[in-house]
């Protein structure tokens, strides 16, 4: 089994994206929003321009998502569960790799997986590792991807996320816990889900579930 989990509004309580650029580039990015909400530009877009403003060091960065931002409750649970069981356990994003791991980081979590977007501290640059040119969030990661190969080597797999951007992976997994959007969605199209409160819904479905659903 594996689970894959979506960052921002999922496996942390808030937009970690927007926590930056609110403390680092407040109003500023905006337009960028905007432009992406009227579908004028992708979400890839919206991100590197939204974040071309933002002048402070990574680090720095990092340092306000270790002191301002949280992971839902249960999610530091669910990963320790996930370690002594041999569960699969890792984080697919359209948003920064850097901003995702000091936060995982920052709660003993440095062994769970990343699959996001990278941005070179030196550069400025963008690289998109797990992109897919047939992917409909191109040229951002594909969390569809992720899903698949998960399945190609046998696994079953969970998915744990909150919007439009996790439909997709939403219908390809085995299960999926969802809030938001992605709540709706599960409900509208009949996928199998849990609503995510918290990640002590994931930790009571591994308990509770059939053998041959947890395999």
């Amino acid at each position: 089994m594996f689970i894959l989990c979506d960052f921002d509004d999922t496996a942390a309580t808030q937009n970690v994206a927007v926590l930056l650029l609110e403390r680092f580039h407040p109003g500023g990015w905006r337009a960028a929003a905007d432009r992406f909400r009227r579908g004028e530009i992708s979400l890839a877009e919206y991100q590197e321009q939204a974040f071309a403003g933002v002048s402070a060091p990574q680090e720095q960065q990092a340092e306000h998502v270790r002191r301002a931002a949280a992971l839902r409750p249960g999610f530091v649970e669910l990963a320790a569960h996930c370690k002594r069981e041999g569960i699969g356990l890792g984080v697919v994003s359209h948003g920064l790799d850097y901003y995702i791991r000091a936060l995982l980081n920052e709660n003993g979590l440095p062994h769970v997986g990343v699959q996001a977007a990278e941005r070179s501290p030196q550069t400025g640059t963008y690289s998109y590792r797990w992109a897919d040119p047939a992917c409909g969030w191109y040229p951002g990661n594909c969390k569809c991807s992720a899903v698949r190969a998960h399945r190609q080597a046998g696994h079953a797999v969970l998915y744990a996320g909150d919007g439009a951007s996790d439909a997709c992976p939403a219908r390809e997994a085995d299960f999926v816990f969802a809030r938001d959007v992605l709540l709706s969605v599960c409900r509208a199209e009949g996928i199998p889900h849990r609503e995510l409160t918290d990640f002590y819904v994931v930790l009571d479905y591994l308990r509770t579930a059939p053998t041959e659903a947890r395999s």
